[in-house]
Order: C-alpha cells, then sequence, then structure tokens
C-alpha cells in the first residue's frame, strides 16, 4: 500500500512540475493544494488528500492539455491517471 501511496505523491509533484511549466496561472490555487496534501501526506502518511486534490490537478491538466497540446506532455497525464487508478482499486 505504501508504495502506491508514495506513487500517488509522485504523480501530484509531477503535476506540480507540469503547471510550472505551462506557466498556467490559473491553476495557482490547485498548485498551492497540492503542494498543502503533499506535506501533509509526509506528516501523517494518509494519502485521502492526495487523491482528492489529485483528481482536480488531473481534470485541469487535462483541459490544459486539450486547449494547448504543447504544454502539458501525455506522459504526465498517464503517470498521474495510473497512480489515481492504482490507489482506488486499492481502496
Amino acid at each position: 500500500m505504501s508504495k502506491i501511496n508514495e506513487a500517488l505523491k509522485e504523480a501530484c509533484s509531477e503535476a506540480i512540475a507540469a503547471i510550472d511549466k505551462a506557466k498556467a496561472t490559473e491553476f495557482l490555487d490547485i498548485r498551492s493544494k497540492l503542494v498543502y496534501v503533499i506535506g501533509s501526506y509526509e506528516f501523517d502518511q494518509n494519502p485521502i488528500g492526495l487523491h482528492e486534490i489529485g483528481k482536480l490537478a488531473l481534470q485541469n491538466l487535462e483541459t490544459l492539455k486539450e486547449a494547448n497540446p504543447k504544454k502539458v506532455t501525455k506522459k504526465t497525464v498517464d503517470t498521474i491517471q495510473k497512480a489515481l487508478a492504482a490507489y482506488e482499486s486499492n481502496n
């Protein structure tokens, strides 16, 4: 289970990097929430926040990718999707 949670944490970190790289200022709110839930997870090892905010980040990144395909890589979206699916299948 811990390996799945760590993959989810890494996917959330990748979402932050994608938002930063895309210079997507409209997603600064979701970015700050991602930073918060990663810190929270590191403190208490409870991955629920990573899952909830990770899903929101995925939706935002998919929207950004549709509007501007070069700003977000398919690999980033796939990584987040896989981490979320693995978490959901184990909970």
